[in-house]
């Protein structure tokens, strides 16, 4: 059974104090004329890099638990990831793509929402968000179950994030 990855975008892989997803997202509702340059510069490659790795390693499915997906459709999220080289993470969305919201829903919420839906039993789960969206993430059961990986804002997806989600995910699949 593939694992679940719920994916943050700001500050997990987009770090950029240049391209911000502000503008990324003005270009792709059309409301802003394209910047090739932000697209290559929106996504810190190194955290990239490290999503990848861990893509290669597992497999998983992603869910969007980003705001992004607040604000664009799934023909949009996917074109912003391929424009972004996260073409990976397109071709392994979930059917159902993206957490849930309301007006004032935490991201907890929103993927505990997710997963009393859509979750297979046994099937792993990883929360890949930052320590500012994921507030209520870091002292959830998702968090004591092992589940949640938080990345410290502005430094986003790092070598020592992927070892503790590759952690996290072994173990997972070790005890399924």
């Amino acid at each position: 059974m593939r694992p679940l990855v719920f994916l943050d975008m700001d500050d997990v892989l987009c770090l950029s104090n240049e391209f911000g997803s502000r503008e990324m997202l003005k270009i792709v509702q059309h409301e802003a004329p394209d910047r090739p340059e932000l697209w290559a510069g929106l996504v810190d490659a190194e955290a990239a890099a490290n999503l990848r790795d861990l893509n290669v390693e597992f497999s998983p499915l992603y869910v969007i638990s980003s705001s992004w997906a607040t604000y664009l459709d799934r023909d949009q999220m996917c074109q912003a990831l391929t424009r972004t080289q996260l073409q990976f993470v397109v071709d392994n969305l979930h059917a159902e793509w993206r957490t849930p919201r309301a007006l004032s829903s935490s991201r907890r919420d929103e993927i505990e929402w997710w997963l009393n839906i859509h979750h297979e039993s046994g099937q792993p789960i990883l929360v890949i968000d930052d320590s500012y969206s994921g507030t209520h993430l870091a002292h959830s059961p998702l968090a004591f179950d092992g589940h949640v990986v938080l990345c410290k804002g502005s430094v986003g997806f790092t070598k020592e994030r992927l070892e503790e989600a590759r952690y996290r995910l072994q173990r997972q699949i070790a005890t399924t």
